[in-house]
């Protein structure tokens, strides 16, 4: 069960420009993790969140918006979503040197059923309450203190065999901007403290006849600082960060002595990384501009309880004492010792042209080699498992290195302001694209152990994790059309390629191909304005995957794989800019599919197929003033 962390929306600095060379950019090809947080800049608007549904809503044009995004200071939302409900409360004001926002929200997530009418054991009941206030004492400083609360209680996990009974997550950051905003001169200082509490088990939201639990810490605290300077045509962003890093994790398993502990998920893990950070930036002309930054990172781990024993229920104690601790279990696995402490150390660098014609275009081309090292998850998991079970990562696990061309680029008409807004309401209209290719050595991959005579009968089948070579490419194509003055149409196309180049074999969990396109009308009205929308999905078939666990990971379901096309319809009515209604319906042809990318909110690493919802009715009523 992956614990980990918060939205970039409160990781990201506040302040400063960016650092080009930054491995951020990169992360595990499949990641475990709670859903994003709900920050306040997307709550008003925000849909229910489900796993077991990739639709990207967000992206649908609703005159609504306006009422959410205002600056009016009170903003309420509440939505019935088949039958779940969301709602959210927003405080917004700012005066001549002072602001703030306030927001609370809530979700109750029930069952729903899929495309054939039967029902999806789906669920949970989430709340969060989230502060920024800001301070401006003079022209050139800013301090920005932010808090956020997230807690998740009983979140059903239909596609793995415990269910995540609690998440709560804690994040406090205080940014502060000495100079300029224009960055010519700047001083950003940043602190933030971040605090994750999870547990899964197997007992309080179905029946099980063996009880387990898994109980999950992790304290994280950050400080950085960096500087912005302009220096004739050259523009200077120097930086570093120090990062504290514990994280432990405890697996317990009911016996008839009670609940006794049966593993280390996470071995009281102590990390300390320091990284230093320098981009430089020339400007050619006003419309040309070339980077180079380089980001250097040092992190050492160490493993605090890779000694403390832990009961192995039903096996004899002659055979148990050779597995009975974490350093035995990789023992076990890796053939060799670890000694409870490792360090790495690399560099990323970066080098990026940009041309920017005008305000509207841009185009840019980037070569970067980045150094990612493998997260806790990748390395430090460490729990037995009887028979083919199992999840023992690897400690001795390289850092990654990608190697990576970035291609990307926005052009717009001369009369395009944004989707459904253009000058003089003339036809005008939008395109954006990305591609980044990517040869990826020592890529963290996870597989399985396949030792199937194995003695004694436990880790047989053991999920681990080791380095590969790898290729993969990335593209996305978009396209936005404002015509007829009150019509607007949009497109998104996906593209995901891995291949594992040491086995010969396609990568995991690659997104399939997938084309989105919307339709919409909007108009204005005595009353206030209107929206009418529709968006259809197309989903191809999946003919690259690792779907075996006797030959590789076996995480991809075949039966996820089927291509599938879904229709969605929508609509939204905004009166006199103060109160509003939302409304669709989700899958209107009620169709039966699943995604191939499986839910993520714990570490299901040999999922159930859970299709997504049929269709579903939902109206949401948002007001402000």
């Amino acid at each position: 069960m992956r614990n980990i962390l918060f939205s970039g929306a409160i990781v990201a600095s506040l302040f400063g420009a960016d650092n080009i060379a930054s491995s951020a950019a990169i992360g595990p090809i499949k990641e475990f993790a709670p859903p994003p947080l709900i920050t306040p800049n997307i709550a008003q608007s925000a849909f229910l969140e489900n796993q077991f549904d990739r639709a990207d809503r967000s992206r649908y044009y609703f005159v609504t918006n306006k009422l959410d995004e205002s600056m009016d200071k009170f903003h309420l939302s509440s939505g019935i979503y088949g039958g779940s409900f969301y709602g959210s409360a927003l405080y917004r004001y700012r005066g001549a040197n002072f602001y703030t926002i306030l927001n609370a929200h809530y979700t109750k997530a029930n069952d729903y059923k899929d495309g054939d009418g039967d029902k999806v054991g789906f669920g949970y009941k989430r709340y969060g309450q989230n502060f920024i206030v800001g301070y401006l004492p003079n022209d050139i400083s800013e301090i920005r203190a932010t808090f956020l609360h997230d807690r998740i209680d009983d979140d059903k996990q239909p596609q793995h065999q415990m269910d995540a009974v609690k998440t709560e997550r804690y994040a406090t950051k205080l940014d502060a901007r000495i100079g300029d905003e224009a960055l010519g001169n700047t001083l950003n200082l940043e602190f933030m403290y971040r605090q994750v509490e999870r547990e899964a088990n197997n007992y309080a939201l179905r029946n099980s006849s063996s009880k387990a639990r898994v109980e999950i810490k992790r304290k994280i605290f950050d400080f950085g600082a960096k500087y912005d300077t302009d220096i004739s045509d050259f523009h200077n962003l120097v930086g570093f960060k120090i990062t504290r890093d514990r994280h432990e994790g405890r697996r317990y398993t009911l016996t008839n002595a009670g609940f006794v502990h049966t593993g280390n998920r996470f071995p009281k893990i102590d990390t300390k990384i320091y990284q230093i950070y320098d981009t430089i930036s020339y400007d050619l002309n006003e419309q040309n501009r070339l980077s180079f930054g380089l980001d250097y990172v040092w992190n050492k781990s160490e493993t605090k309880s890779l000694d403390e024993v832990f009961v192995m229920p039903g096996m004899l104690a002659a055979m148990s004492n050779n597995l009975n601790t974490t350093r035995k279990l990789w023992r076990s696995i890796y053939g060799k010792d670890f000694d409870g402490s490792i360090n790495h150390d690399g560099l990323s660098g970066a080098l990026k042209y940009e041309f920017k014609p005008n305000e509207k275009d841009s185009y840019s081309l980037a070569l970067e080699s980045l150094y990612r090292v493998p997260s806790n998850m990748e390395r430090f998991n460490a729990l037995f498992g009887a028979g083919d079970n199992g999840w023992i990562s690897n400690p001795f696990l390289k850092p990654e290195r990608h190697n990576r061309v970035k291609a990307d680029f926005k052009f717009a008409s001369e009369t395009y302001k944004s989707y459904l807004n253009s000058m003089y309401g003339e036809d005008s209209f939008a395109l954006k694209g990305y591609l980044i290719a990517d040869d990826a050595n020592d890529l963290v991959i996870y597989d399985r152990r396949h030792g199937a005579a194995s003695i004694p009968a436990v880790n047989r089948n053991a999920v681990t994790s080791r380095n590969v070579d790898a290729r993969l490419y990335l593209a996305n194509l978009g396209a936005e059309l404002n015509f007829a003055r009150n019509f607007g149409a949009k497109f998104n196309a996906y593209y995901s390629y891995g291949q594992n180049k040491t086995d010969d074999r396609p990568l995991y969990q690659m997104r399939p191909f997938e084309a989105d396109l919307q339709l919409d009308y909007r108009d204005y009205a005595s009353f206030g304005s209107f929206n009418l929308g529709t968006a259809l999905r197309y989903v191809a078939k999946q003919t690259r995957g690792d779907f075996d666990k006797r030959t590789g990971f076996g995480i991809d379901l075949k039966e996820a794989a089927k291509s599938f096309t879904t229709m969605d319809i929508y609509s939204g009515i905004e009166f006199k800019n103060k109160v509003g209604i939302r409304l669709g319906v989700n899958n209107i042809f009620d169709k039966k599919y699943a995604e191939f990318i499986s839910g993520a909110h714990v570490g299901a690493l040999a999922p159930n197929l859970v299709n997504a919802p049929g269709r579903t009715f939902w109206l949401s009523v948002h007001a402000s003033f």
